[in-house]
């Protein structure tokens, strides 16, 4: 695969994490500020877990739009044991 076949399917699913990810962090960031000053929690507190939260919505965002990027391009990723399956075909 060369990079300009591989940088049109990098840039469709890089730009849809960066949305998500940008787009999911201003909501819970605004949420997250609101229950940490109801309980009074100290802004170190509101640092860690606003971290923690946004790592996990990348890490959930980036796997999601890898897999709807490959469905969307068509990219087939072949079984390891391929042999099993040929000879599941042939019969």
């Amino acid at each position: 695969m060369t990079l300009s076949q591989a940088l049109p399917i990098w840039w469709a699913w890089q730009w849809r994490v960066i949305v998500a990810v940008i787009g999911a962090n201003i909501v819970l960031g605004f949420l997250l500020g609101i229950v940490v000053s109801v309980l009074s929690l100290s802004q170190a507190t509101y640092t860690i877990i606003a971290n923690f939260i946004s790592l996990v919505v990348t890490i959930y965002a980036s796997i999601y739009f890898f897999r709807y990027v490959f469905e969307k391009f068509h990219i087939y990723v072949p079984p390891k044991r391929m042999d099993e399956y040929k000879k599941a075909a042939l019969k």
